[in-house]
C-alpha cells in the first residue's frame, strides 16, 4: 500500500500521535516526525513549479495554467490561483501525462506540478521545456495520490476517524 509522513505539532507525543495515525489508517506505513529538519528533508523535491514551452513563466504573466485536478474543479481552481495568480484561466486534467499536450497544443501558456516532476517531462518532450520553481506553499493538511498504492490511502484517509483528523487541524476531507 502506500505511506504517509507526517509533521505536526499536536498535543500528544510524537510517537503516540504516529501510533492513532497507524489505527487510523489500517495498511498505511505512517511516520510522524518530530523536527522540522527531518519533515524538510523528505519534502525537498516536493516544491511545485511552472513550466513552459520557451523561456521560464513569470507567473504574474501567464493568462492560462494546465493543472492536475486533485481537489475537484473548485478547490483546484482556488488552489492553482493561489500558487499561480487570481486571473488565471486553469484547464484541468486527470493524469500526469495530459499536462504536456496542453503545453505542445498551446492550449494554456503553462503547466503547473510538483518540481520533481519536470524532469520527467522534459524527458517526453521535444519541446524546450523551461520551469520557474514558486515560493508559495501549501500550509494546510493535503493529501494527493501521487504513486501505486495512493488511492487506498485516500481512501483510507476519508474513513479515518473524525477525532484524528480534528488533530491534523482537518475539520472535513474533500
Amino acid at each position: 500500500m502506500g505511506s504517509l509522513l507526517v509533521y505536526l505539532h499536536v498535543a500528544v507525543k510524537q510517537r503516540a500521535f504516529q501510533s492513532l495515525l497507524g489505527t487510523g489508517l489500517p495498511g498505511v506505513v505512517t511516520t510522524a516526525v518530530g523536527r522540522v529538519a527531518d519533515f524538510e528533508r523528505a519534502l525537498q523535491d516536493a516544491r511545485y513549479a511552472i513550466v513552459g514551452a520557451g523561456a521560464p513563466p513569470e507567473a504574474a504573466k501567464v493568462a492560462s495554467v494546465g493543472a492536475l485536478d486533485l481537489l475537484g474543479r473548485d478547490g483546484t481552481n482556488r488552489f492553482v490561483r493561489r500558487l499561480v495568480g487570481q486571473q488565471v484561466r486553469v484547464e484541468r486534467v486527470t493524469k500526469i501525462e495530459d499536462l504536456l499536450p496542453l503545453l505542445q497544443m498551446q492550449r494554456v501558456d503553462a503547466v503547473l506540478l510538483p518540481a520533481r516532476l519536470v524532469a520527467d517531462m522534459r524527458s517526453a518532450s521535444r519541446l524546450p521545456l523551461a520551469e520557474r520553481q514558486l515560493d508559495q506553499t501549501v500550509a494546510l493538511p493535503a493529501v494527493a495520490n501521487t504513486g501505486p498504492g495512493g488511492a487506498a490511502v485516500l481512501g483510507a484517509i476519508s474513513r479515518m476517524p473524525k477525532d484524528i483528523s480534528k488533530l491534523l487541524g482537518v475539520e472535513e476531507w474533500r
